[in-house]
């Protein structure tokens, strides 16, 4: 009956969009929708994620869904929200309050404003830590990058709509409003794929491109050839390097982001699957060892899901 149903219509969707990765919520039915989904028979190997969906909920009905994603009621908004969070956490998360993620047992006891101003530190810190691509990111991802902020990202934005993607950090110059200053703080955290320099996919900041210059000018190569090429990196001599104004911590930052230019430093994320024999308290036995997610620390006790 319905059953069947389902699963004909899961199969038609994965094969007709080619579906690689399915993810589910970890709230309502988290498991038996699971299980439900693990037991179709796909043509080809689809993969089962269970994805955190705190606070998607509350992204799915606001002002920034609804612009987003006009056409589409809260349901569907939340389900994108959530195939994205696997896709890349940090550019959807940015989008909602980290007040409204549960963030500990006291938050609500404590300072609200310090407790506001440390949570954007954290997560700019953590933005400009994992870089962002100027091509793709939202004016949410970009309000949180050093030196930028919600004007200058929907600047960013509205840029780009008219002109098309950037093609060198440089570029960064023409957007309306964005000094030299900003500039200064921004650029080193913006990446662009496949531009003209290299480096542009790096964190070397411009201000410090005439260095790896001068590097790759002294061993006779170009700086592709540097970036790729871990015997010409060999060669450099960094200490012939250092000035008054640029310091050896500096250079050995430089040298170290030419091993792994545009990289994300993030990990993969792990397949991870709850025994498959466990579905209710008389499953378990004294002394067993499962596999669990941590969801959250009290002082009377931790949360694992």
């Amino acid at each position: 009956g319905e059953v069947n149903e389902a699963v004909e219509k899961i199969r038609l969707l994965v094969n007709r969009y080619k579906i690689e990765v399915i993810a589910i919520g970890n709230r309502t039915a988290s498991r038996e929708t699971e299980r439900f989904i693990k037991e179709i028979q796909f043509e080809k190997d689809v993969q089962v994620f269970v994805v955190n969906e705190d606070g998607a909920s509350i992204y799915s009905v606001s002002p920034t869904a609804r612009e987003e994603f006009p056409q589409y009621d809260a349901t569907v908004r939340g389900a994108i929200s959530i195939g994205r969070r696997l896709m890349d956490p940090l550019a959807e998360l940015v989008k909602i309050e980290p007040r409204s993620m549960g963030i500990g047992q006291y938050q609500h006891d404590v300072d609200q404003n310090k407790l506001k101003e440390n949570l954007d530190y954290v997560t700019e810190s953590s933005v400009n830590l994992v870089g962002v691509n100027l091509n793709t990111a939202s004016k949410h991802l970009l309000t949180y990058v050093s030196g930028l902020g919600p004007q200058l990202a929907k600047n960013i934005v509205d840029y780009r709509k008219e002109n098309g993607p950037f093609h060198s950090r440089g570029e960064l110059k023409k957007v309306p409003r964005l000094g030299n200053k900003a500039f200064e703080q921004c650029a080193g955290f913006l990446r662009i794929q496949k531009a003209k320099n290299p480096l542009d996919n790096s964190a070397v900041h411009p201000e410090s491109y005439y260095i790896v210059e001068r590097m790759a000018e002294d061993i006779g190569s170009s700086i592709s050839e540097l970036l790729n090429n871990e015997e010409l990196r060999n060669k450099i001599e960094i200490k012939n390097y250092a000035t008054d104004q640029v310091g050896l911590p500096t250079l050995i930052d430089i040298t170290t982001e030419l091993t792994k230019p545009g990289r994300d430093p993030r990990r993969k994320i792990k397949l991870f699957e709850f025994a498959k024999r466990i579905h209710d308290m008389e499953d378990l036995d004294i002394g067993m060892i499962l596999p669990g997610i941590v969801t959250n620390i009290t002082n009377f006790g931790v949360f694992v899901d």
